[in-house]
């Protein structure tokens, strides 16, 4: 039998890199954080006069249930994988550029925000829509017209027609 090398940076033990699992562990407990949170403070909202069916506490206590839900399956699919040795993906170094598209990112959603005081929210959220995509690489008139014009409609029916939410 001929002798193979490897050029892994897996552990001699065969088994996984140490502290891999724990990391993987991070988001379902960043997620599980949040949800708890989230929870705590949907109790806070005043339940009104007129009790019906739904009460304002409703909508966020169902996300902050999901939201757990969620974070304990993403758990439990961490603890069942295998231990095995595999290519680690490697996500690369942070770039320059990579920097510039998160800072302009957040900067876009605080604008966003500021944007919607003095601007109707079907111009602000299409123009914070086409602002995001060009960020995140999308070019071309249907990414950067169609597709904003699109969810900004879409989240308008949902909420300012459906829903009745004073937008």
């Amino acid at each position: 039998m001929a002798e193979t090398t490897t050029t892994s940076d897996a552990p001699p033990s065969g088994g996984a890199r140490p502290g891999r699992r724990l990391r993987d562990l991070v988001p379902a407990a960043t997620g599980a954080v949040l949800a708890a949170g989230a929870f705590a403070l949907a109790t806070q909202i005043p339940e009104g006069a007129r009790l019906t069916q739904f009460s304002p506490r409703w909508w966020p206590e169902i996300l902050a249930v999901l939201l757990l839900l969620l974070s304990s399956c993403l758990a439990a699919s961490v603890l069942r994988r295998p231990s095995v040795t595999v290519e680690e993906d490697d996500p690369g170094s942070a770039t320059r550029q990579g920097a510039w598209r998160l800072a302009a990112m957040l900067a876009s959603i605080a604008g966003y925000g500021v944007l919607w005081y003095f601007v109707d929210f079907r111009v602000c959220t299409a123009i914070l829509f086409a602002a995001l995509t060009w960020l995140g690489g999308g070019r071309g008139w249907k990414a950067l017209i169609l597709f904003p014009i699109g969810v900004t409609a879409l989240l308008y029916l949902l909420f300012g027609v459906l829903l009745r939410v004073p937008l």
